[in-house]
């Protein structure tokens, strides 16, 4: 089985407003969604990432540079992640199309993006 992340992008006002009734109804949709995955044996891992905090490092004249983000101008942010196992590609996109995140707001978009078995260059280094 080869893994895939599901990174689930949306705007940063996505659900600032959301009354708490309906934030544990969204959670619990997530929750049960996640479960039905690792019942299926197709989940990795996942979780929701914080709204603050957010540190980016990049490299300028040959130095780090740190710097707050994302910021208010920003058309999107990354809510969080899902880690899933398939079989290949085309089950990756069937278990991303059937996320919440797409369904709770138009804005929202699930990137699917393989990820690179790295245990035989782990092992050649060792």
């Amino acid at each position: 089985m080869a893994q895939y992340i599901l990174l689930l992008h949306q705007v940063p006002t996505y659900n600032a407003d959301l009354p708490r009734e309906k934030m544990l109804e969204m959670t619990k949709r997530y929750m049960a969604w996640a479960d039905s995955l690792r019942q299926k044996g197709r989940m990795v891992g996942g979780e929701k990432l914080a709204a603050g905090g957010v540190r980016h490092i990049r490299v300028k004249d040959g130095k780090p540079v740190v710097s707050d983000g994302p910021y208010a101008e920003a058309k999107e942010v990354l809510g969080g992640y899902f880690v899933i196992e398939a079989k290949d590609a085309k089950e990756a996109e069937a278990i991303a199309l059937e996320c919440p995140h797409l369904v709770l707001a138009p804005t929202n978009w699930v990137e699917v993006r393989p990820i690179d078995d790295m245990s035989q260059a782990r092992a050649a280094a060792s």
